[in-house]
This record gives structure tokens, sequence and C-alpha cells, in this order.
């Protein structure tokens, strides 16, 4: 039960293709003002290429890299301007550097050891010119714990979908079996995904960059104010120490 696969990738690219357009305004005022020269762009599990979309329309030399397949064929219809790359973002290698790094939408949530997140971090560092800004965003162990538990559905036509989420405050492990009904003819055919998260305190997430060689910033991810305590979502904006 792979994430992503092909049914729900379809799914994926129909529903929630709206959070780009929604995270671009701020986006591009934080790059305008602390990186204004920047021209490249490398988007980390890029996904359906909402974001990427975004970037190639304003100019940017656009690179996204992603594990799935299956979403990259929905990221060529959106961004076709862009370079896309299949490979893992604890592990991707690139012949060159990039003004601005981001992963969006909670994909580094499914990084779930400190050990795989640092190694993505590293990645991202490595990747990045000196002056250039590395831009993510996650649910946080309080997100996951106030949010995922809980049955939703998504009613269509042609397809029905069931997200029943649990939460492993232990393990700060989220889990979402996604159950879907694809219609096809007179008949329906089901498919099944598992989708799993750790959350991240603030601290764990500090001391992990800090590790690393960032210094950072970070924000609310919903109100892209001050973050909480009980922030559901960190967006963090950094640059090489």
């Amino acid at each position: 039960m792979d994430a992503y696969g092909k049914d729900f990738s379809a799914l994926y690219n129909n529903r929630w293709g709206f959070y780009g357009v929604k995270m671009w305004p701020f986006l591009s005022e934080v790059i305008g003002r602390h990186q204004p020269e920047a021209e490249t762009w490398l988007d980390l599990c890029c996904g359906a290429g909402s974001l990427l979309e975004m970037v190639c329309e304003n100019g940017f030399s656009a690179t996204g890299v992603d594990i799935s397949r299956h979403q990259l064929k929905y990221a060529r219809e959106n961004a076709p301007c862009a370079k896309l790359v299949h490979a893992d973002v604890r592990e991707f290698s690139l012949p060159e550097k990039f003004d601005v790094i981001t992963c969006m939408f909670d994909s580094l949530n499914y990084l779930t050891t400190k050990r795989d997140l640092t190694r993505a971090f590293r990645r991202a560092r490595h990747h990045l010119h000196d002056e250039g800004l590395f831009i993510f965003d996650v649910n946080t162990f309080e997100g996951l714990r106030s949010r995922w538990c809980s049955v939703s559905t998504i009613r269509e036509p042609d397809r029905m979908v069931i997200m029943d989420g649990s939460f492993d405050e232990r393990r700060a492990l989220g889990r979402s079996l996604i159950t879907g009904f694809i219609k096809e003819g007179r008949l329906w055919r089901r498919f099944e995904e598992e989708h799993v998260e750790r959350g991240y305190t603030a601290q764990e997430l500090d001391d992990l960059l800090e590790g690393t060689g960032f210094s950072f910033r970070k924000y609310d991810s919903e109100r892209l104010s001050r973050p909480r305590k009980d922030s559901a979502r960190l967006l963090y904006v950094c640059r090489r120490q």
C-alpha cells in the first residue's frame, strides 16, 4: 500500500492543487525581501506540481523532485516548463545549486525518523547557494494529535474515498488508511493506501536544523504569523549558517 499510487495521485491532483496557489503570496514576498535576485528554484516532494506551476509562471527556472512517478506524471502536465527528477529527498544529487529550495504541504512528515529528516536537510543544504533560502512546512505533534483522529469521506459521481486517521502519541505517528472506490463502467474498483506521518515538535525541528547548519525563522503555517505552542503546522524559512 505505497503512498501516492495511481488512483490517489489522480485524486490529489484534482482536490489539493490549491496549496501552491495559497502559499504563493507569502513565498514570493519572503523571497522578494530576502533573495530578490533569485532565479533558480528547486521544489522537493513536488507532488502534482501545483507550486511548480506558480514558480514557472513567475519566471523562475524550476526543478522538481518527487519519489512518486504517478505524481510526477501530473507535474509534467501542470508545470511543463519545469525539469522533473524521480528521486528520494534523502538521497537526491543534482549537478547544480539553487537560490530557493522548498518542500511544502507537510511532505517532510513522511520521514518518520530524525535520521531520515536530517538526511533530507543535509541534501537541501548541499544544493542551496550560500545566500539561498530553504523553506518548508510540517505538521506538528500537536497538529497530528488534534486533527488525525477522525474519519472523513469524499463523494463524487465516479469515486468515493474514505480516510480513517489515528495518532499514536507514544511514537508520535499519525496513520491515515485511505480506502477508495473507482467506478469503471458498471463495476467499482477498490484501492487502498496507508499514509504515515511523524509529528515533530518545534524543539526537535529547531535542534535538527541547527545541527545541520541552518539558521531559521519560523511561523505558524496557517496564520503566517508568530508560532504558538499549539500551532498545528509550522513553516520554516532557513539559510545556511
